[in-house]
């Protein structure tokens, strides 16, 4: 659905009457714009021959960060089919069951921004100078985008009765959020060195 649509189409698409997919949605989409500004930042350097001391490494990046925007956009395609989803939650039909599924998309959508954010040491660090602020806006637009998918997971967690299933999968969002706080930790020292 979003593939083909114009960047208005997908605002006005978003900003319907509609809540069942928009966190999501936009989850997924900003992070394949991060995806994709990467990938400008590691294609830009390897076509200008910047740095051809560390050309292998940014096409590695290059190739990550391309299959990265591929399996957002899948994700955002997905999203846009969670009506259902929903619609049972309300109904009470099998929510414990359709708000786990929710939890786990929404740590997917996180697992992938981690993957953004693991490329970013080699964007900002063999990256073009001129484009060290785009390689910066990468690492924040992921690192922004991975804790809302965080929040997505939290929120359905929050719903879920099942109290073991509840508290592996929190359990599971805490240990991975932590480990993502001290990559971005070290990102900033990068950044800042």
């Amino acid at each position: 659905m979003y593939k083909n649509m114009s960047f208005e189409d997908i605002l006005n698409e978003i900003s319907s009457t509609d809540p069942a997919s928009a966190g999501e949605t936009v989850t997924s989409l900003v992070a394949a714009l991060a995806s994709a500004l990467g990938y400008m930042v590691a294609n830009y350097t390897i076509s200008n021959g910047n740095d051809k001391d560390y050309e292998n490494t940014l096409e590695v990046a290059l190739e990550n960060l391309i299959d990265i925007k591929e399996k957002l956009m899948e994700y955002a395609e997905e999203s846009s089919k969670y009506s259902e989803r929903i619609q049972n939650v309300k109904e009470g039909k099998d929510k414990d069951k359709s708000l786990k599924s929710a939890a786990i998309y929404s740590f997917n959508i996180a697992k992938t921004c981690y993957n953004i954010l693991k490329n970013c040491f080699t964007l900002y660090k063999y990256g073009s100078p001129v484009l060290k602020p785009e390689s910066k806006i990468t690492c924040y637009l992921a690192w922004a985008v991975l804790n809302s998918a965080i929040i997505s997971v939290e929120a359905n967690l929050e719903k879920i009765n099942n109290t073991e299933e509840k508290e592996n999968l929190l359990n599971d969002t805490i240990e991975f959020k932590n480990e993502a706080d001290s990559l971005l930790k070290e990102l900033k020292e990068e950044i800042k060195g």
